[in-house]
């Protein structure tokens, strides 16, 4: 199977279903659901792959954490700013953080092509933000990066937790199942009433939902295996010009042709920045 052609069909993919959450107006309530739609598809699927090691119990439960951070800082997110620039600053501004932590905790080394991928992205990142960049709030700005900095921290664990895995199948199913746990645990406590109504009124769409996202991060993780992280983690950010093709066309949000322009330079800012880092 062609790993590039799966990475872009996994990134069509992520941008659909986010693009979903986005659409629902109710955060929170949407993650909890699809993420539960996605942890039943793979129950059934425990009698096949077992019971991981207790090894990979550690990545799959740090992983399950990462994941539950992810998930509500992409709710914050989409609840502040419009699809076409949440989406791409948080996918965009991942890599780059990535990046900045080798290099101030542990002394990596930055090389021409590794600055010039900083560049592109910084760039990019400036055309989303407002013009006036005292419009936004440093409540804003802390939920803004509270985003790509839990997309670090997941794409990291699972990076490692995967290859450390004697069955990558195993290690999938099971992080889709620990994920769910959590966002359904606080939503039954905090939110019931609103949570089953929610699902009452869209079981179909949620359902649909919950595939593609399985589907979506079930190939990212295949990927992982097939091919060197960079190229997964640089590859897969093609979902950001998807993304803002969404915004564009299905959202009719402002200003999105510049946002399309800014997604662009920032996939070959991560592309260069992720070939070259590594």
């Amino acid at each position: 199977m062609n790993v590039l052609l799966v990475l872009i069909i996994a990134a069509i993919l992520h941008a659909s279903w986010n693009a979903f959450v986005k659409d629902q107006n109710n955060g929170l309530v949407t993650v909890t659901i699809i993420s539960s739609t996605m942890g039943m598809l793979m129950l059934p699927l425990t009698l096949i792959v077992g019971l991981p090691t207790s090894e990979i119990w550690i990545y799959l439960i740090i992983s399950s954490i990462a994941h539950t951070l992810y998930l509500h800082a992409m709710t914050r997110a989409y609840a502040l700013y419009d699809f076409s620039i949440a989406y791409p600053f948080a996918r965009g501004l991942a890599p780059l953080l990535t990046v900045l932590i080798l290099i101030i905790y542990f002394n990596a080394q930055v090389g021409i092509f590794e600055f010039i991928g900083i560049l592109l992205i910084v760039s990019a990142i400036l055309m989303l933000l407002p013009k006036n960049i005292s419009q936004i709030s440093t409540r804003n700005i802390l939920s803004m990066l509270y985003f790509p900095t839990a997309i670090s921290f997941y794409t990291l664990v699972d990076a490692e937790g995967i290859q450390h895995a004697n069955n990558p199948y195993q290690f999938i199913v099971w992080i889709f199942i620990l994920t769910a746990i959590p966002m359904l645990i606080y939503s039954l406590v905090m939110n019931r009433a609103n949570l089953i109504l929610t699902l009452s009124k869209n079981k179909f769409k949620f359902l649909i939902t919950g595939i593609i996202s399985t589907t979506s991060y079930a190939l990212v993780l295949w990927a992982y295996t097939q091919a060197p992280t960079y190229y997964v983690a640089s590859v897969r950010e093609s979902s950001i010009i998807f993304a803002s093709l969404i915004g564009l066309y299905f959202f009719k949000e402002n200003g999105v042709k510049k946002r399309l322009i800014a997604a662009l330079i920032l996939f070959i800012g991560i592309f260069v920045l992720q070939v070259y880092s590594f």
